[in-house]
């Protein structure tokens, strides 16, 4: 017992207490993910220092910035915030557009002013939006790039044969008999907005994108329609100069 006593006052008196330069020491050589652990463990055990990490990692605006991307032409900036208010309170948001046309490019930004909205964002990533099955990501992510997802090849589908009334939200809800849909979208013309006959649709797994090609041709509104992996129509149709332009 008098031992003890006389650790704690050599605690008190500095003697014993490990200095910031010391616990740095201790920390620089440790790998990313032993940081990460330690950190959660603590963070767990004592709420002040989960609110502080909270709070250091809001105070980066690019952990709280989302890229959002397979927007319709006609969404605005305000029905983009609108979708995704949601979650919580939007510092920013904005559909970036074409500075000729002023139409949108198909992507945005939203940026949240507290990183807990960002999280429960991201639990869903897949919103409807303006008939367009939307998807978003950390922007600090990065903008996807073919081969990002090894399977995603499998996952994303051509519908070819589309008869002009179908529309986005008919696209989405009769392939999403299949599986869940991760996004997809009637391809329109950008000076019309009509249907060019065809669309994309990515399903969230391969054995739902398989389910919707067992059958490759199925009635659709008015129209037969043809389903095929998307990469493998690429391929046939553009063949070489498609070859081309991905190894340039």
């Amino acid at each position: 017992m008098e031992e003890q006593k006389k650790r704690k006052v050599e605690d008190l008196n500095g003697e014993n207490v490990v200095s910031n330069e010391q616990l740095r020491s201790l920390l620089d050589p440790l790998p990313k993910n032993q940081l990460v652990d330690l950190l959660s463990k603590l963070g767990c055990q004592y709420p002040s220092i989960a609110e502080e990490i909270k709070s250091v990692a809001s105070a980066d605006p690019a952990n709280r910035k989302l890229f959002v991307r397979g927007l319709s032409w006609n969404t605005t900036s305000e029905t983009l915030c609108a979708a995704f208010k949601e979650h919580g309170e939007i510092e920013e948001g904005a559909v970036i557009v074409d500075k000729a046309s002023g139409k949108s490019r198909g992507y945005g930004f939203i940026t949240y002013k507290d990183i807990e909205a960002t999280r429960k964002a991201l639990e869903a990533p897949s919103k409807l939006i303006d008939g367009r099955m939307a998807v978003c990501i950390l922007a600090c992510e990065g903008v996807p790039t073919v081969g990002a997802n090894p399977d995603q090849a499998q996952r994303k589908l051509y519908i070819g044969g589309l008869s002009p009334e179908i529309t986005n939200e008919s696209l989405l809800t009769f392939f999403g008999t299949y599986g869940e849909i991760e996004e997809g979208s009637v391809a329109y013309d950008k000076e019309t907005n009509k249907s060019r006959g065809f669309g994309f649709i990515t399903y969230k797994t391969v054995e739902a994108a398989k389910k919707a090609i067992d059958t490759p041709q199925k009635m659709f509104g008015v129209s037969k329609v043809r389903v095929i992996i998307a990469a493998i129509y690429i391929l046939v149709h553009f063949g070489k100069s498609y070859n081309c332009k991905l190894s340039n």
